[in-house]
């Protein structure tokens, strides 16, 4: 029986796998959690969200070790409140792209994330309030007024198959060689810097540590797969893509049975 885990990491994706269909982080993958950092475990997320609306969803969860954000394009330590690695798009092909974008599919909308920033450059007429109210704090803008700022990754949002149009579309921007595009969800397409996803940023985040650790992975999405791929062990939930249960080490409950949990008191 493991008695401590003081050499263990265990790292989470948020959405599909730590909150549960609501939304919400369950009082029992909250206590499981709060055992497991008392006991030496060291607990982060791996998330595409950012550090301003992560913390939104994660009351009463200590992270105790550097976070993946923006779906592997940040490594952000929560408790100093500080970006320990960071991304950046290239923006000279990718401005061109955008404006195509803007006129020929107005339905999809575009958020850009900057480091202190996310930011709509879509028509906010053409904007699902509801898809706005999960992604604060953001605001509307145009994309000159941001062109400045670091880009760290940019997000689609639309029916699926209009984002696979606008997938095959980026080769006549000779975009492939300079960002890393995944389908977070089914109506969900990000592109990031090149070679930048999840599985990366967890390769440095252990150079980062001073000791060997045991990385434990639990994921939900294709957005995932580097991440379990580079884990010391790979873990999907019941509900996940059946491509990441494909290439998961082990299998657990699905997110609404508070996967987190489980994987504590039953995998570790």
């Amino acid at each position: 029986m493991v008695m401590n885990y003081n050499n263990i990491i265990l790292l989470s994706d948020m959405d599909g796998t730590l909150l549960n269909t609501n939304g919400i982080v369950s009082e029992q993958n909250k206590y499981a959690i709060k055992e497991f950092v008392a006991k030496g475990g060291k607990f982060g997320i791996a998330t595409g969200r950012n550090q301003m609306n992560s913390v939104m969803f994660l009351d009463g969860i200590e992270l105790n070790i550097p976070c993946i954000l923006y779906n592997g394009g940040a490594l952000y330590d929560f408790k100093t409140k500080q970006f320990l690695l960071l991304c950046e798009l290239e923006k000279t092909k990718l401005i061109e792209f955008l404006r195509f974008c803007l006129k020929e599919f107005p339905d999809i909308v575009i958020l850009i994330f900057s480091p202190d920033q996310c930011s709509v450059i879509s028509v906010k007429e053409n904007t699902d309030p509801d898809f706005i109210a999960e992604h604060q704090p953001c605001e509307f803008c145009k994309m000159e007024d941001i062109i400045e700022k670091p880009w760290i990754k940019i997000l689609f949002c639309g029916e699926n198959k209009m984002l696979k149009s606008l997938e095959r579309e980026m080769l006549k921007f000779d975009l492939e060689n300079d960002v890393h595009c995944v389908f977070s969800s089914g109506i969900y397409m990000e592109l990031l810097p090149c070679q930048t996803n999840k599985g990366s940023m967890l390769m440095r985040l252990r150079e980062l540590m001073d000791k060997d650790y045991t990385i434990y992975a639990v994921g939900d999405y294709n957005n995932d797969i580097e991440m379990l791929s580079h884990a010391d062990v790979g873990i999907a939930v019941h509900n996940a893509h059946p491509d990441l249960k494909e290439i998961a080490d082990v299998t657990t409950v699905s997110n609404d049975e508070s996967a987190i949990a489980d994987v504590i008191n039953h995998i570790l």
